[in-house]
């Protein structure tokens, strides 16, 4: 198979790949509906199908399969066959895990029988997963005897389907597992502590230090060997020169998930050969710790994320889309509702009508839509298990997909200036200082809470810091996000891990800082302004590296306070503290919370804000001309910005067009003015309504729309 990945596009034999499918599984579905079941799937204009193959539903008994020789509805080569003759191609997921709503998630329910095989909780005791409709222990991704199991079904798959790839077949793609995340319990504190995991900790620690003596001058130990080095479990530091301990443990929980997928990316390749993309997806809509885009994707081809959402839930959504858009090579909702889950919060199509657009709004370049077919545990899907159609939802599907099309979608990006870093050594602090339960960071993901403080879960307390760095970041990171979606700002978010290039040239960066921060990082910001970027810091100068050494690389740029205020108000909001600075001039005549350095060619801008909690556009209204200065400071003009801060406006541009897609995610109907339009005049693609001439475009929007506005 010839394909490559280029411009977050997927090319087969040099042609691009239009990566919206659906889910359909053949093994719930009576083998004579299958060909009418894919004629209808077609008929709404989808091109490739997404199906699972589950480990559990084809195994009769240790190491013997049935592929259809005793139960036609697995004869998994014919429904291949039958998606080659329909011309549909088909994104394999053998797993191990599938989830998918089975019992058991996939896995024969025997590799729970051996106990060496489970993971570990803290306490030595194996860990659960909590899913309907029965609890069961998880496995260890690392124990040989499992990775055994593994080998041994994929080989017996390979044997029936593994000349289906493409060319000689319908499959295009195969995904390395499912929502690997450690069972969800994503807590670092939590697991895994099994024997074969503490292996590959202390062989992750031997590649992070090199030697011995070099883990030992960081930790201020005395180990003669890493296989001396136990794992921390629980977070208890008592001076900064404690975190490296625990925060290795917390990236070693990255690690662990991603060669958890490696290990099962080489089963693949090794059964089906090199010539096919794998993917993954994650079942975190924002992927933060302990999810590594970039990191996955030195092995992967490419990833997606997974979400469920309700209309309600919009900015849920569009932040983890935002993210996902800026670090993945070819970013994908792998799994996006269509429908929903019985014991979840309910999925309706209007649902489904606003938050799909709302997904392509912000980057994503393919959706699979989970389920367009519907089975038992499943509700809502466009075509029914006995392939009669829910006309409404089936109308939708076929009219979106060819506005996609029709428009260009594919071919475009969001235009977006301003780059917000997450900060990933800040991000694993938050993990570490996470409270209350082991899947605490994806209790928003399953419940759809909204407008509560990011910090919700997380300790106030010091950590042996001068301040409590983990629930600060958080309100930061959070404050960024509302303030700059306030103010009409178009923003990328990315990750302060990406090895290569820091700022994927964006003329404006905005990354957090506290009293610790990477060398590594610290000495690519500088350079990031010196090359004439304009970087955004604060509300700290860093004094140390992450060991916990001096560093002030970037510290040496910026100017300590003369001032610091705790509490009290900043541009009319609350604030729980605030650092005042001399003016630019340096006269003394003033202070202010804001300065900027000139850098080689560049600024470094230090805002000395450390902000109250921020859950909504209208808690963050008043640090509009904050962010106006902002944008002033770093040469960025601003573009269609709506008068009314609930409207959210994404700019795509690619082949030479232009497109606005201009959301209204509230339950009120509002009518917008956008302003800094350069006088171009537009017109509503559906209606060809002209909605604006000049210097502004007037846009009406009724709740939970999205309007697409090209150039007249």
């Amino acid at each position: 198979m010839n394909y490559r990945i280029e411009d977050k596009r997927l090319y087969v034999d040099g042609s691009p790949v239009s990566l919206f499918s659906g889910s359909v599984q053949y093994w719930r579905l009576k083998p004579g509906l299958w060909e009418e079941i894919l004629r209808r799937v077609k008929g709404m204009g989808f091109g490739i199908i997404e199906t699972y193959m589950p480990w559990s539903v084809h195994e009769a008994s240790p190491g013997r399969f049935d592929f259809g020789e005793t139960d036609p509805r697995l004869d998994v080569r014919r429904f291949l066959e039958l998606c080659d003759a329909a011309g549909i191609k088909v994104l394999a997921r053998p797993g191990p895990h599938i989830n998918a709503e089975l019992t058991y998630f996939g896995y024969p329910e025997r590799i729970f029988a051996d106990e060496e095989v489970l993971c570990r909780c803290a306490d030595g005791t194996p860990v659960v997963l909590p899913a309907p409709p029965r609890m069961f222990p998880a496995p260890c991704y690392h124990h040989p005897r499992f990775l055994s199991g593994v080998r041994e079904y994929f080989e017996a798959l390979a044997g029936v389907v593994g000349d289906m790839i493409h060319p000689g077949g319908p499959v295009i793609a195969i995904q390395a597992d499912n929502e690997c995340s450690k069972f969800f319990r994503v807590h670092p504190f939590d697991h895994d502590y099994s024997e074969y995991s503490v292996r590959l900790y202390r062989g992750f620690l031997a590649a992070k230090y090199g030697d011995v003596e070099e883990l030992n001058r960081v930790y201020r130990s005395r180990y003669d060997a890493f296989e001396l080095v136990d794992p921390p479990r629980a977070f208890k530091p008592a001076k900064p020169e404690d975190l490296p301990y625990y925060l290795d443990w917390v990236q070693f929980g990255e690690h662990y998930i991603n060669e958890s997928l490696r290990s099962i990316a080489g089963i693949i390749r090794e059964c089906f050969g090199e010539g096919v993309p794998l993917f993954h997806n994650y079942p975190s809509t924002m992927p933060v710790p302990p999810f590594n885009i970039p990191a996955a994707e030195e092995f992967l081809d490419f990833q997606g994320i997974d979400a469920y959402p309700q209309r309600s839930h919009y900015h849920q959504i569009r932040r983890g889309i935002k993210m996902t858009s800026t670090e993945s090579r070819l970013p994908l909702l792998m799994e996006f509702s269509s429908g929903g889950i019985y014991y979840a919060r309910p999925i309706s199509l209007a649902d489904q009508e606003f938050t799909t657009w709302s997904a392509l709004m912000h980057g994503i370049k393919g959706i699979n839509f989970y389920m367009i077919v519907e089975r038992e545990r499943w509700y809502g899907s466009p075509v029914k298990r006995d392939g009669s159609l829910r006309p409404r939802h089936y109308d939708f599907y076929r009219r979106f997909l060819e506005e996609v099309r029709q428009w260009g979608l594919e071919d475009m990006s969001p235009d977006r200036p301003v780059l917000l870093l997450i900060n990933r050594e800040y991000e694993r602090l938050v993990s570490a200082a996470t409270l209350l339960c082991p899947n605490s960071s994806l209790v928003s993901e399953l419940t759809g809470t909204v407008d509560v403080p990011e910090g919700l879960f997380v300790s106030e307390e010091h950590f042996g810091l001068s301040e409590p760095v983990a629930g600060r970041y958080l309100r930061l990171r959070s404050f960024w996000y509302w303030a700059l979606t306030a103010a009409g700002v178009h923003f990328a978010i990315g990750d302060t891990c990406r090895a290569a290039d820091l700022t994927g040239g964006h003329p404006l960066v905005i990354v957090p800082t506290f009293e610790f921060l990477g060398r590594e990082l610290q000495e690519r910001m500088v350079e990031y302004a010196r090359g004439g970027g304009a970087l955004v810091v604060g509300p700290r100068a860093p004094v140390h590296d992450e060991t916990m050494k001096p560093c002030d690389v970037l510290g040496r740029h910026m100017r300590g306070p003369v001032e610091v205020r705790p509490g009290g108000k900043a541009f009319g909001a609350a604030a729980l503290e605030v650092s005042l600075f001399e003016d630019e001039t340096g006269s003394g005549r003033g202070a202010t919370p804001l300065y900027r350095n000139p850098v080689g060619s560049g600024w470094l801008i230090h805002l000395g804000i450390v902000p109250g909690d921020l859950c909504n556009v209208a808690d963050a209204e008043p640090f509009g001309p904050l962010v106006d200065t902002l944008l002033c400071m770093g040469g960025v003009d601003p573009a269609f910005v709506p008068s009314d801060s609930r409207i959210d406006v994404s700019v795509l541009r690619g082949d030479g067009r232009e497109l606005l897609l201009v959301a209204n995610p509230t339950h009120e109907a509002i009518t917008t003015v956008l302003s800094h339009t350069k006088g171009a005049s537009y017109r509503d693609l559906r209606t060809g309504e002209a909605t604006g001439v000049g210097g502004a475009i007037t846009v009406s929007l009724e709740p939970y729309t999205i309007r697409a506005l090209g150039k007249a």
